[in-house]
């Protein structure tokens, strides 16, 4: 009997390559809205140091200087915190796709295994009769030339 053989081996094959680079890009893709959760953080603190330094400074006389350099910085913070949340949200966005698409491709994956599967166990059962057709087609011959070894009239 031939051996097994699934005729859609290749794209199985092609699939779970694509499976496991899609598995890289979300991965790729958690890190950078880990990144972006980092840094929209640290500019947040760091705003908050900064908001803290001048409240313990009210009351107290600043140079002008000082104060619009604190004034300054503020806002480069804000801006700089508006521009992480946005790469935070287009990092989300690309976290989603990854993840959608890698969902896709392993589902595409299993119910090609589960086709295979099925087709091995077709093989496998007609590789069974086909041994079984053997086994009783011996089984006869076997039992026929018996019947003519002693239906033959013995010789003395």
């Amino acid at each position: 009997m031939r051996r097994f053989e699934f005729p859609l081996e290749r794209l199985l094959q092609v699939k779970r390559q694509l499976e496991r680079q899609a598995e890289l890009a979300q991965r790729r893709a958690r890190q950078a809205v880990d990144e972006a959760q980092a840094e929209v953080l640290r500019l947040r603190e760091q705003l908050q140091r900064i908001g803290q330094q001048m409240a313990a400074q009210v009351g107290c006389l600043l140079a002008a200087e000082q104060w619009g350099i604190t004034a300054e910085l503020s806002e480069r913070l804000a801006q700089a915190i508006v521009a992480a949340e946005t790469r935070l949200k287009e990092a989300e966005q690309r976290y989603q796709q990854a993840a959608h698409l890698r969902q896709q491709l392993a589902t595409e994956v299993e119910t090609l295994q589960t086709l295979r599967q099925q087709h091995w166990e077709l093989w496998r059962q007609q590789v069974q009769k086909a041994d079984q057709q053997r086994l009783d087609e011996l089984g006869l011959r076997r039992w026929r030339n018996q019947q003519i070894t002693d239906s033959r009239p013995r010789q003395s």
